[in-house]
């Protein structure tokens, strides 16, 4: 079999930026090629409708002025769906140029579904031996004619010339294979080998994307790595974010994990420590507020609002709500006082110490402020008001190893929910490792210990922990 049996089209665009959802196409070139000749071509400025920034001017030599009476994408967009009418979309990094003319065309209403080929990923196959698979690379390897580069049609046609250099070098039968495997994987990012996804597990862990200097990108887990890495990659076309990242990985590392939960701890981890670019949720530890209770000279239960950091572990039982900020805390005490009826004072809502509140005044507070409500009472209604927030009890007397592996090779160290540390054994089980941990409470580790403990629990070895290290941690 031949590609060149299929029409193709070798397509290039000039950008304004990286960002496709923001960006536009400021240049286009495309080149039908049928039987290998090529039989049509069309080669255009656009005008994008903005300033040309002037670091794509230093790259391409196209000025604003340049872009100006250049046609709208608007104007050409039928034109360029005429011409790639039923081809392959060839492009180098195909991944880019398509996903800029994807969105051009959704801007105008129109829909652009096309079949793919990336040169990048072709170079690669065809010739693993070589570093560097650029554009500016390639020409320069295979000595590639062109007048200007980082120009839509010179670069267009460079891809030209090289699908049949690959057919001089390595036949048809070749090419085609390289061709079909390629349609036959998700897209990887530019920077990525298939020797290095095909080096990951498919076993339960988290995994890491480094960029060109190794500084963490992304922390991910998945029960299986290869395939959660690969998902990544499916979409990236679709959502800006995840194209955005494939564009700078160069690596991914990971690490294997007896199972769900030791990944879920460990990216969670990982996370807070490494501070990943593309991490949104869990990349830094959030100076989380706390509605806690403690009883005052009466006997009556009142609301204090502490960072959570500064809450001792002997203390967590009596946190009533975790908060994002203290705003969020009162807004969802105040919630709680006027549908339970409880005392703003008491609730640390209003000033003062003597005397019945403003609230018992307008019949809302039963009396607590100024004991005319039995402490059990109110205290009892108090805790009941935040039943659904209140962190849940330890249900163990003391630490625990928690593990998912049967032969309790390796896990996590927990007490009263905060994650002291982890283990592994040797093969022969006669030493135990131990790693030490921040030993201080963490929502999101509480939040996943306790989903396992509740509903996964049938799926985890749970022991009192007593350390055996020859390597003892000061815990």
């Amino acid at each position: 079999m031949n590609i060149f049996q299929q029409p193709l089209v070798c397509v290039d665009i000039e950008t304004d930026g990286m960002n496709y959802q923001r960006g536009h196409v400021i240049e286009v070139a495309v080149l039908r090629i049928e039987g290998g000749e090529i039989v049509d071509e069309f080669s255009s400025l656009v005008n994008p409708g903005v300033d040309i920034p002037p670091f794509i001017t230093g790259l391409t030599g196209i000025t604003t002025s340049d872009v100006q009476s250049a046609p709208a994408f608007d104007d050409l967009a039928e034109r360029l769906l005429e011409i790639m009418d039923g081809a392959v979309f060839v492009a180098h990094n195909v991944r880019f140029d398509f996903s800029f003319l994807k969105q051009e065309f959704r801007r105008v209403g129109l829909n652009f579904k096309p079949s793919m080929l990336c040169t990048v990923k072709l170079s690669r196959a065809l010739y693993p031996e070589v570093a560097g698979h650029s554009l500016s690379k390639i020409i320069a390897r295979h000595n590639l004619s062109y007048s200007a580069r980082h120009r839509a049609y010179d670069d267009a046609h460079a891809l030209y010339q090289l699908l049949h250099v690959m057919h001089r070098d390595h036949g048809e039968a070749a090419v085609f294979a390289a061709a079909r495997r390629q349609s036959q994987l998700p897209s990887l990012p530019r920077h990525l080998t298939r020797a290095q996804i095909d080096a990951l597990p498919n076993k339960p862990g988290v995994y890491i994307f480094r960029d060109e200097q190794g500084a963490p990108l992304y922390v991910g887990k998945s029960v299986n790595i290869r395939r959660r890495v690969l998902s990544h990659f499916v979409r990236d076309s679709e959502e800006y974010r995840e194209f955005k990242m494939a564009q700078l990985v160069y690596d991914v590392s990971y690490h294997v994990t007896a199972g769900e939960l030791s990944a879920l701890l460990l990216e969670s981890h990982l996370v807070k420590t490494l501070h990943p670019l593309y991490n949104r949720k869990l990349r830094r530890q959030r100076q989380f507020v706390v509605a806690k209770y403690e009883a005052n000279a009466h006997g009556y239960y009142r609301l204090i609002f502490r960072q959570l950091h500064d809450i001792p572990s002997s203390e967590l039982a009596t946190i009533l709500g975790v908060y994002t900020n203290r705003s969020k805390a009162k807004a969802s005490v105040l919630s709680a006082v006027r549908t339970y009826d409880l005392c703003p004072r008491l609730c640390g809502l209003e000033k003062g110490e003597i005397g019945s509140c403003f609230s018992y005044q307008l019949g809302r507070c039963r009396g607590a402020c100024s004991q005319k409500e039995p402490s059990e009472t109110y205290n009892a209604r108090l805790l009941g008001a935040f039943e659904r927030t209140t962190l849940d009890a330890w249900p163990y007397k003391g630490a625990v190893s928690v593990s998912e592996s049967q032969d309790h090779a390796s896990g996590f160290i927990v007490d009263n929910w905060r994650i002291i540390g982890a283990f592994s054994s040797s093969n022969d089980g006669d030493d135990m490792q131990l790693t030490a941990y921040d030993n201080i409470f963490d929502i999101d580790a509480y939040k996943i210990v306790r989903a396992f403990f509740r509903d996964k629990h049938h799926t985890l070895s749970i022991k009192p922990h007593q350390s055996h290290s020859k390597n003892k941690p000061n815990f």
